[in-house]
């Protein structure tokens, strides 16, 4: 009896625990609804507050994703849809090509940083691999950034795919006597971001890739977490998944399920025995022969119920000796276990410190280790340990005690590796880390540490933000590695956390708008150097990325969509509400029309909005539009009710909608589309109507003249596009991409149009007068008289003209609002574009 009620109190006192688990069980079960492992985790996080490092944000980003793709149902999107998009995307190409690919995109990075903050990187290493015959050739694989390869120790990098249908890789194995055979366990295992279609061979070094026979179709929405390739035999290999443990003995030809289950991890025994270790959140070991994989007798480790994540490591230097390393149902350091008999009966070697938090001393409760877990063993010394969760800690007498080797702050006295690491190896005397901010190792048992990521362009944005007055700079806001300014060709990494939106000053470019998840909007005056926060004001909550715009035509005005919108008259110092709606959803997306600010836009997932007065009453605009997700409104700049609106989610023709009348009616401009998510939409100024869209599979353009929506540009990678913005001083379209960085091609219709492009030392020229805005036009010996001088705007409106003019004439400016300007010359030998900013 009072073993009875002893059980039942210590199941009460552990519910808590256990449930936590399960939302993260449930969140990684590709069939679960979102909203119950959203209920789930709101009831394991009830009455907790935010701390870092305790899966609190990485949830929060996940879902974030999931829920406009998935609302109102909160099914998951089936990824068959996503083969069939892909499937019409290359007919669509096949069958149009043409002006529409005419236009080349080119990335614009980042592929690496300086930084003003503390948490600079490139975006999430998920597994790292050494050519076993040249350890100067690296793989890494990443979440939704494909493979790649570095021939030089990691000084650079290129990308070995970019249109396979899974852009995650979580797993690598090199054959030792033939390095050009390759195989990739594809999917990312840690976060989901995207499914597996299995195991993929490369038989020239990563050229080419095909499917083995563990070919999936991407609908099953599994992943893979580990592959592993036998010491001595090549032909074996093992993959553990999230629907079971596979095997091959023919090269990947034909595979073998030999356990069901969501697997973690999987690893041999060195030597020539055939014994094979593979764990869920139990440990299991196979008889010889690699098969009939049981937990049965296996006696020293945790019992399977106090196991969040399991993860294994050995060692050549002891074949017997296993280590396996757990963390408990928080997510936080169970402890680390060590077996001498070969994986027979297991000891405690350490329990604390937390290896998993983000303190630097491990004092610090619970983890996320879920999320980021990895473990190595010293190929020479088997007492060597090292442990990774948020930082990288060492042991040097088999896992008894720690000391931490690396910090997850940049600049660290410690060591600088990114948060959250993702894989540990100790490849050719080296200690390599993979973590959401790259590739870092170090050559000293992790005493010193150096980055090798510099040319992996796989940063993961969710928003950017360009100036017309300084065309060159671009802000940009990643997942996990901050908010990043490219600025005379450099990025610097100037504010860490998540970045989100960003957006820079109409008159004065060293003013900066950037934004961290759930509404932390921030303002700089210096360029990025330091921030102040200008969100406190608001009474109100916000949602992963909190939208918010700066008005087109007074300088000062911001609107920011919360629960609510939110107005500031001077930058951000102080806010007023304008909308009052029930609360429940959060703002999705907001607009201010360019040529009169009164008239305002803004979407929630229960509303479609309209303003015409500032934003001071509202009327709905949501009849004739679907019960979806809303993403992006444009507006033409020269109408304010010409207005599109563009949605999420994956029910085919209801992607984006056309109003002539502010939204009091719509037109369905569908047709044609993918069946794919669209998140972003914008319109480009002096074309006939032309509208860009950014999906889940690429960007897309239509206008008056075109027979529907085309495929446009070549050279974007298959990744998510999350954001498009048009500089129009540069003729250039701009895309944030989540996965493969920063991008930009050439508008269709360049506000260059019939410029020739001639180098600007050529023709004629514009000389400064030294008064503000004045410029003499100095003809060129040659070329004739100037016959016209036009002067555009940075949208390609025309403001003026003059007609033979003689040399040296005045042109001023100086009566024109600051901004860019395009002064167009022309003599009867051809055009000139001279570009002026006041």
């Amino acid at each position: 009896m009072l073993r009875s009620i002893a059980a039942l109190l210590f199941s009460l006192l552990t519910l808590p625990t256990l449930f936590a688990q399960s939302w993260v069980d449930l969140m990684l079960d590709e069939q679960t609804n979102i909203y119950d492992v959203k209920e789930a985790f709101d009831e394991a996080f009830e009455g907790r507050s935010y701390k870092r490092g305790k899966g609190w944000k990485q949830f929060q980003r996940w879902y974030w994703f999931m829920d406009q793709r998935s609302y109102p149902s909160g099914e998951r999107p089936d990824p068959a849809v996503f083969l069939e998009a892909m499937a019409e995307v290359r007919a669509m190409r096949a069958a149009k090509g043409g002006s529409f690919d005419a236009a080349e995109w080119q990335s614009l990075g980042p592929t690496e940083w300086n930084s003003f903050s503390y948490n600079p990187g490139n975006g999430r290493v998920n597994c790292i691999a050494l050519d076993p015959q040249d350890p100067e050739r690296i793989y890494v694989g990443t979440p939704s950034g494909g493979l790649w390869r570095s021939n030089d120790n990691g000084e650079t990098w290129e990308a070995l795919f970019t249109d396979l249908p899974s852009m995650g890789v979580s797993g690598i194995a090199i054959r030792p006597d033939d390095p050009n055979t390759i195989y990739i366990a594809t999917g990312d295992g840690d976060g989901a971001d995207t499914y597996s279609a299995g195991v993929l061979k490369s038989s020239d070094g990563g050229g080419t890739w095909e499917s083995t026979g563990l070919d999936w179709n991407i609908s099953l929405a599994r992943t893979t977490r580990a592959l592993r390739m036998h010491h001595n035999d090549p032909d074996v290999l093992y993959c553990a998944g999230s629907s079971g443990l596979y095997g091959t003995t023919d090269g990947g030809d034909t595979w073998t399920t030999h356990s069901g289950g969501s697997f973690r991890d999987v690893a041999f025994m060195p030597g020539d025995t055939t014994i094979v270790y593979a764990c869920t959140s139990a440990f299991l070991r196979s008889e010889p022969g690699g098969v009939n994989f049981s937990g049965a007798g296996i006696t020293g480790l945790p019992p399977i119920g106090q196991v969040g994540r399991m993860a294994i490591a050995v060692t050549p230097a002891d074949p017997l000796m296993v280590y396996v390393l757990c963390s408990n149902t928080a997510q936080g350091f169970l402890g680390l276990y060590r077996s001498t008999d070969g994986g027979l009966t297991f000891e405690t070697r350490s329990t604390t410190p937390n290896l998993f938090g983000y303190d630097e001393t491990g004092e610090d409760e619970g983890g996320q280790a879920w999320y980021d877990m990895a473990i190595a063993v010293d190929p020479v010394d088997p007492e060597i340990v090292y442990v990774g969760g948020i930082n990288v800690w060492r042991s040097t007498n088999g896992g008894t005690n720690w000391n931490i080797v690396s910090h997850w702050v940049y600049p660290s006295q410690i060591g600088y590796t990114h948060a959250d690491i993702h894989s540990l190896n100790v490849l050719d005397g080296k200690l390599w880390c993979g973590s959401d901010g790259g590739i870092f190792v170090s050559a000293n048992n992790g005493n010193n540490w150096q980055n090798r990521s510099f040319g992996l362009d796989i940063a993961q944005f969710y928003r950017l933000g360009t100036s017309e007055l300084l065309p060159g700079l671009v802000l940009a806001g990643a997942q996990d590695n901050g908010s990043n300014r490219l600025l005379a060709g450099q990025w610097t990494h100037i504010h860490g956390g998540d970045g989100m939106e960003c957006a820079v000053d109409r008159v004065d470019p060293t003013i900066l708008f950037a934004s961290y998840q759930n509404g932390g909007l921030l303002r700089s005056t210096n360029n990025g150097v330091s921030w102040t926060g200008i969100a406190e004001a608001i009474e109100d909550q916000g949602n992963w990325v909190t939208p918010y715009v700066l008005d087109p035509n007074y300088n000062g005005f911001l609107m920011a969509g919360f629960r609510n919108l939110w107005v500031s008259a001077d930058r951000g110092d102080s806010w007023y509400q304008t909308s009052f709606w029930p609360v429940g959803q959060f703002v999705r997306c907001i607009t201010i029309a360019p040529s009169n600010s009164e008239v305002i836009y803004a979407g929630r997932d229960d509303r479609i909005q309209r303003s015409d007065d500032n934003g001071f009453n509202w009327e709905s605009i949501k009849p004739g539009l679907p019960n979806l997700s809303p993403t992006s409104f444009a507006v033409d700049h020269a109408d304010p009710l010409h207005v599109w609106i563009s949605f999420s989610g994956t029910s085919a023709n209801q992607k984006v909608y056309e109003s002539l009348d502010g939204g009091d009616t719509w037109t369905n401009r569908s047709a044609g589309l993918p069946n794919v998510p669209v998140n972003s939409i914008v319109y480009q100024p002096g074309s006939p109507h032309g509208v860009y869209i950014g999906t889940d599979m690429g960007v897309f353009y239509r206008d008056n003249y075109t027979d529907g929506w085309e495929v446009y540009g070549t050279g974007l990678p298959n990744v998510v596009v999350t954001e498009l913005e048009i500089n129009m001083n540069t003729g250039k379209l701009l895309g944030a991409t989540y996965g493969r960085g920063i991008w930009q091609a050439d508008l269709y219709y360049s506000p260059f149009v019939g410029i020739p492009n001639i180098a600007l030392a050529d023709g004629p020229r514009l000389v400064p007068t030294g008064a503000p805005g004045q410029f003499h036009v100095l003809d060129t010996e040659g070329l004739g008289p100037i016959l016209q001088v036009r002067i555009l705007d940075s949208m390609g409106r025309e403001l003026g003209q003059r007609r033979g003019q003689s040399d040296r004439q005045l042109l001023d400016l100086s009566h024109h609002p600051h901004g860019a300007y395009n002064v167009v010359i022309s003599t009867g030998q051809g055009r000139w574009v001279r570009r002026v900013v006041l």
